[in-house]
């Protein structure tokens, strides 16, 4: 990824007035897999008891779902450590 802003000495973020869209588009395109991922992580613990309800708890998908549960999970950890939530 090419980097758009720069960062200060003391912490102050900007751009350059030649690439203020491409931050915004950008800023937008996070702001949109951020809201994925979280509407995934509500939506995922339902999937897993209709399936535990199903008795599908050693099937393939429902190991992948918990996997995926998993790594949501951390990556919302991970940009949370950053200070974005």
């Amino acid at each position: 990824m090419n980097r758009i802003t720069v960062k200060s000495e003391d912490g102050v973020y900007s751009v350059d007035e030649g690439v203020i869209n491409d931050a915004i588009r950008r800023l937008g395109m996070f702001e949109d897999a951020y809201e994925d991922l979280l509407g995934s992580i509500e939506r995922i613990p339902g999937e897993l008891e209709a399936m535990r309800m199903q008795g599908k708890e050693k099937t393939v998908r429902y190991k992948e779902t918990v996997a995926q549960k998993l790594i949501n999970n951390n990556i919302v950890a991970f940009f949370e450590r950053h200070g974005l939530k």
